[in-house]
């Protein structure tokens, strides 16, 4: 009796672990994207150039203001 229980319950546990696994998977590919997101933003970032003193960068903020 128990061998024919355990037989049914086999295809069963095989799915949810099938479920959660996928779940899990699912939660890994979407942090790994937010982390790629994080990692192109900082690469923007670092690409921009500094302002060659806080002179200018005040200019440019009054210039960017007018317009």
């Amino acid at each position: 009796m128990m061998a024919f229980l355990a037989s049914l319950l086999r295809p069963v546990v095989a799915l949810l672990a099938a479920w959660f696994g996928g779940r899990a998977a699912g939660a890994s590919e979407a942090k790994i994207e937010e982390l790629k997101g994080y990692a192109e933003t900082s690469k923007k970032i670092d690409e921009v150039r500094p302002m060659p003193d806080a002179d200018a960068a005040a200019e440019w903020l009054r210039n960017r203001s007018k317009q």
